[in-house]
């Protein structure tokens, strides 16, 4: 079934990174009233080797998982956003938190009791294992590895239907990254394939997608069979579908959000709200619900499960 960059090494605030005030300007009035995907859009919400611990959850049954990124700043956002996660996680048991990326900020790269212990404790209290994605902010220190548990800088593990590739976007042309990519795709058993990146391949968002991704990532993607592509680095929320693949950022885990500048094909939703993700994953159907801070739902989507090119 067919379903439903270069890299920066910082992430300032977006006055920092934005297109000079007149262009910018005029890029978000050029996107106010375009339809996409019979949706209209406008400049706020632009709609249209293992880990261990892997779970044991029996083939053919679901997997519950929830997602954020760009998170780890101590801000009230990032609280309001976990404590929605942690009900989440009380009325619907998941079984891991995958992260999107930038996990510490202030430093760089480092969990506080200010960015971590304390705005994380109920989540922390669950016991539920992290699953952590390396975004730019992070290679400035190692709670990644030592507090979220990921001491590899590109990873995979699987739980029942699910199999889950964690990838580097700081270093996108690694061979070694696109040959552990390419074995780990071709070896993978499970009928449903997800890769979390930072930077995102594709994107509405302030920081430009990752063409290097484009070009050595995105044909493997396409060639085996993933389904969903999960991302962070532009803090806020978008859904865009290329090439039969489903690519979500969820980037509004308590960092400053940012604005949607710019139309990719595909694009079906751009808003820069915080949020957080619920993911369900069946051997025939990934359900997706973005919601935020204030617990309400931002997006909920079905993610056909795809396969492989030629079985």
């Amino acid at each position: 079934m067919t379903g439903m960059h270069r890299h920066s090494t910082s992430c300032p605030a977006p006055a920092s990174k934005a297109t000079p005030g007149t262009a910018r300007t005029a890029v978000i009035v050029a996107l106010a009233g375009i339809a996409v995907a019979g949706t209209a859009l406008a400049s706020t919400a632009i709609a249209a080797p293992q880990s261990p611990g892997a779970g044991t959850t029996p083939a053919g049954q679901s997997v519950r998982f929830l997602v954020k990124g760009d998170w780890g700043t101590g801000s009230s956002a990032q609280a309001a956003i976990t404590k929605r996660m942690c009900a989440s996680h009380a009325a619907r048991p998941a079984s891991f938190i995958l992260t999107t990326g930038d996990n510490f900020y202030s430093p760089d790269g480092t969990a506080t009791r200010a960015t971590f212990d304390r705005p994380e404790a109920c989540l922390l209290a669950t016991g539920l294992p992290w699953r952590a994605t390396w975004g730019n902010h992070d290679i400035g220190g190692t709670s990644t590895a030592t507090r979220l548990g990921s001491p590899k800088r590109w990873y995979s593990f699987a739980q029942g239907p699910l199999r889950v590739i964690v990838l580097d976007g700081n270093q996108p042309s690694s061979s070694a990254q696109l040959a552990f990519l390419k074995s780990t795709l071709e070896k993978a058993k499970e009928p449903v394939r997800v890769v979390s990146i930072h930077q995102p391949p594709y994107t509405a968002g302030l920081h430009a997608p990752s063409t290097t991704q484009q070009r050595l990532m995105v044909p493997l993607f396409r060639k085996h069979g993933v389904s969903l592509v999960l991302s962070g680095h532009n803090h806020s929320y978008e859904r865009i579908v290329n090439g039969g693949i489903t690519y979500i950022v969820s980037g509004g885990g308590g960092a400053q959000v940012y604005p949607c500048v710019r139309l990719p094909a595909g694009l079906a939703k751009c808003t820069p709200e915080y949020n957080f993700l619920e993911v369900d994953a069946t051997p025939a159907a990934i359900a997706v619900r973005a919601v935020r801070r204030d617990g309400s739902t931002l997006e909920s989507v079905s993610v056909p499960v795809r396969t492989a090119a030629g079985t």
